[in-house]
């Protein structure tokens, strides 16, 4: 084994914050978010690897691994959105979002790269989802908030 499953200390770090931070980015509330970035959230943090606790009395319920030191273990999988960032490009394509919103998601992914978040993993995310876009100009169609996202993550 790599990890146990060991409790986080309460008082490591800003995983509070973090977790916020990223469901502030899943709900698009963009106001939110800046406060959790100006608060101290990592803009590159990542979501903790869930395991199945099958010693505990519910075998089914996941539980975040951390290391001894109570930092989470990060969970590492490019297709998935394990970071803020990875999380506004994954919301990109939710159906249930009219252009505006996907253009709230460009603004916000416009402050987590601001505030230190990782781009090259949201580009491969990106182009695992939806293939490389075209940069604005090319001849392509109008640019929509697909096109600002993938050329804020060109950058």
């Amino acid at each position: 084994r790599r990890f146990a499953l060991f409790p986080p200390p309460p008082s490591h770090g800003n995983q509070d914050l973090d977790a916020e931070l990223l469901r502030c980015v899943e709900a698009l509330d963009e106001a939110r978010m800046l406060e959790a970035l100006e608060a101290g959230a990592d803009a590159d943090c990542s979501r903790p690897l869930l395991l199945r606790d099958l010693s505990g009395p519910h075998p089914l319920r996941c539980r975040a691994a951390y290391t001894r030191e109570g930092r989470p273990v990060p969970e590492e999988a490019p297709e998935q959105p394990t970071s803020p960032l990875k999380m506004a490009v994954f919301r990109l394509s939710d159906c249930m979002l009219d252009e505006t919103a996907r253009m709230r998601l460009v603004s916000m992914a416009q402050s987590l790269i601001e505030h230190g978040a990782a781009v090259a993993p949201a580009r491969q995310l990106f182009e695992l989802r939806y293939g490389p876009c075209e940069r604005e100009g090319d001849d392509a169609e109008a640019p929509n908030a697909f096109h600002h996202l993938y050329n804020l993550l060109l950058e």
